[in-house]
């Protein structure tokens, strides 16, 4: 699975977006566009990413640059698996 559509699975999974998720592009808005996003649903997008590639984030890792689109998790995601 690409780095891409592990990225709108996990947001479905912890947003709870349904098939909105299937809408979502690399250029998508996340902090501040989407309702449903916040401190809570970052741990949750953190642990997903930790259960779904078996890797370890440190807290140091996490900046909100991570979460301002859509692109910027999967490019996240994929530093973390590539």
């Amino acid at each position: 699975m690409d780095s891409l559509t592990l990225a709108k699975d996990i947001l479905r999974i912890n947003l709870q977006l349904g098939e909105q998720a299937d809408s979502l592009v690399r250029d998508s808005p996340l902090m501040g566009s989407i309702p449903e996003f916040n401190s809570l649903t970052v741990v949750g997008i953190v642990t997903g990413i930790e259960e779904q590639t078996g890797c370890a984030i440190s807290d140091k890792e996490i900046t909100a640059k991570i979460f301002e689109t859509v692109g910027t998790l999967a490019d996240f995601i994929e530093s973390k698996i590539g």
